[in-house]
């Protein structure tokens, strides 16, 4: 297969390899949209969940927050009536690659989270079992989750699973600051991540396109895809301020930029999705990659 990530077809994506998905989105040039969205939240649009609106809007990537791997499913809002997808019906109404968030909250901190959110190697198989293409890993608000755990995280992810895509990294200081160390990418790579994770220019406090673009460099210089997020709810802001991230992350040499959850009900503002994709990669693509799921 070589083939671009937005020209994938959903059964390109069924039977690539992890090196051929990969090479996909190496192949697209910094033109790789990924979207977040929560599982848990019911949309504000009835009758199609998040995931599916991320879809229509040109999601290459769709990563499932909040998902809970000892009871996995994705809300929807049927006709006023809360109800729920399963993993496989989501991957079949996407046609995306597909993954979720993996928590590696220290040992030592006492915080509420769901313990099928947090990184195990039960929550771990159990995202391979359900077919995830990638797990992230990462830290949502308030959880500590520091680049130390994260990196001990790819360990134990790696040891089970040699052919699942790992992202690795933080787009915000998950409660425990902001951490720009690059030394920490090296360390990435050696213990298996396939990309690694940083906050877009403009996005989390003193992150600007130059150093966006050592960020970028040290990930590639150690072999691996860089993406660029925007997870501070800023993807709930205007378009302007949307395109205006695009461009300098493209700049900086990111691979992938990705837009976080913190719209309405769980999903960035639709609008600004798609001015995300146009910006990227220009209406062809992007009206190609909304319209396909086949």
């Amino acid at each position: 297969m070589n083939k671009r990530i937005f020209d994938l077809t959903h059964q390109d994506i069924t039977t690539a390899t992890r090196q051929q998905l990969l090479d996909s989105i190496r192949l697209s040039e910094g033109r790789t949209m990924m979207v977040e969205t929560i599982a848990s939240a019911i949309p504000t649009v009835d009758v199609v969940s998040n995931a599916e609106l991320a879809a229509a809007f040109g999601a290459d990537m769709i990563t499932l927050n909040l998902l809970n791997l000892y009871n996995p499913s994705v809300k929807i809002n049927l006709h006023d009536t809360a109800q729920e997808m399963n993993i496989e019906q989501v991957k079949q109404c996407t046609g995306r690659l597909l993954g979720c968030n993996l928590e590696p909250v220290p040992n030592e901190v006492d915080v509420n989270i769901e313990a099928g959110r947090t990184l195990s190697k039960e929550t771990i198989n159990n995202a391979i079992e359900l077919g995830m293409n990638y797990i992230m890993l990462t830290g949502n608000p308030g959880m500590k989750v520091t680049q130390q755990t994260i990196l001990d995280g790819i360990k134990l992810v790696r040891s089970v699973s040699k052919e699942i895509i790992i992202i690795a990294g933080k787009m915000h200081g998950s409660g425990v600051g902001n951490d720009y160390n690059l030394d920490i990418v090296a360390d990435f790579a050696s213990a298996g991540a396939d990309i690694v994770m940083f906050p877009a220019p403009y996005t989390t406090p003193g992150v600007n396109a130059a150093l966006a673009q050592q960020m970028m460099n040290e990930v590639h210089k150690a072999g691996l895809l860089g993406m660029l997020a925007i997870g501070t709810s800023q993807e709930g802001s205007c378009e302007s301020y949307i395109e205006k991230v695009a461009m300098e992350s493209k700049a900086a040499g990111a691979d992938i930029v990705h837009i976080g959850d913190s719209g309405y009900s769980g999903l960035a503002i639709p609008e600004n999705i798609m001015r995300l994709g146009i910006t990227l990669r220009g209406r062809r693509h992007q009206y190609k990659r909304m319209a396909n799921r086949r």
